[in-house]
């Protein structure tokens, strides 16, 4: 008898532990790899701004879209509460392509052109509740989030031919702040193979806007300076999905492959720029800068695309 009593006792304590354990707390740390084509939405633009200058330029296609992104780079604390648990994310998204170009003039003259030290930078916090369905086989992560986005880089500028120049210190800078809706789900397949989805988005909310400043100074060797200093509205709106395979290791890790893409919708409302031409097109420069602000910036809406495949790591840890 005091044999079956130990038994029991025992078994009771393992079967506590065994609750606790899949009741505790856990710190989650991610990481990815997200490597693909950055497509940029200031191709565009700056191409249709320097055909209207006094002497136009046809700007070829940007090239070196390329870039790995490291993507998630964050940590998941998960709080179990009622049949679900509560999931609070922080992630750190960053895009770095060297993007360079080539432009020709109807001069004759050739531009080279590279956007140095470019970088998006976006810093995410979510907010959700896991919902366990299906017998445990379909979990449900209802999420909300803000997203802080920044980009920036250096316009440098190289013309060979008549006349020749060289551009100086010309940054630009842009961030904006907004949330953001998510729904991500996982269902089991087999006992430790899901299919994994995930989709955010901006289009429930209109707040997402900040600023931006673009400074471009260009010195010609015919004396010519051209000197333009742009301020705006910075508004972004964006759409991500995800599919793909999951790979539960343990309880604790797990592996992810599979493709996910994300549309950004970026404009400048309220763009204005100063342009000022040293020579005798100040007037014309001026005419055709407003005339390229309001077709050009303000009221176009253009798209960047980055994708296309993914794979990501998770580790966990009970606290």
């Amino acid at each position: 008898m005091k044999a079956i009593t130990r038994a029991r006792i025992v078994a009771l304590l393992l079967a506590a532990m065994t609750v606790s354990t899949a009741s505790a707390d856990q710190l989650r740390l991610n990481v990815g790899l997200w490597p693909g084509e950055l497509d940029p939405e200031l191709e565009s633009r700056l191409l249709l701004d320097d055909i209207v200058e006094p002497t136009a330029r046809i700007d070829l296609p940007w090239s070196n879209k390329n870039t790995t992104t490291i993507y998630p780079l964050g940590l998941q604390y998960f709080k179990p509460m009622g049949s679900g648990q509560l999931v609070f994310t922080a992630n750190y998204i960053r895009y770095a392509p060297e993007y360079s170009f080539n432009g020709i003039s109807t001069s004759g003259s050739i531009a080279l052109v590279a956007l140095e030290d470019f970088a998006t930078t976006d810093w995410e916090f979510e907010a959700g509740y896991e919902i366990p369905l299906v017998g445990n086989k379909l979990f449900l992560t209802p999420r909300l989030g803000f997203r802080w986005h920044t980009q920036e880089f250096n316009y440098d500028e190289l013309t060979i031919g008549t006349p020749s120049a060289i551009s100086l210190d010309s940054p630009f800078s842009g961030n904006a702040q907004g949330s953001y809706i998510g729904l991500s789900g996982r269902f089991y397949l087999m006992p430790q193979i899901a299919l994994y989805f995930d989709l955010m988005t901006t289009s429930i909310f209109p707040n997402f806007g900040g600023s931006m400043e673009f400074e471009q100074t260009v010195l010609q060797t015919d004396g010519v300076l051209r000197y333009d200093r742009a301020e705006a509205g910075y508004e972004v709106a964006f759409t991500r999905y995800t599919l793909g395979i999951q790979y539960d290791i343990n309880k604790n890790m797990y592996i992810q492959v599979g493709v996910r893409e994300e549309v950004q919708s970026t404009s400048y409302p309220g763009y204005f720029n100063l342009a000022i031409r040293t020579d005798g097109s100040g007037v014309n420069s001026t005419i055709n800068e407003i005339i390229s602000d309001i077709l050009f910036w303000d009221f176009q809406e253009q798209d960047q695309t980055k994708g296309f495949a993914f794979f990501a790591f998770s580790y966990g840890i009970d606290i």
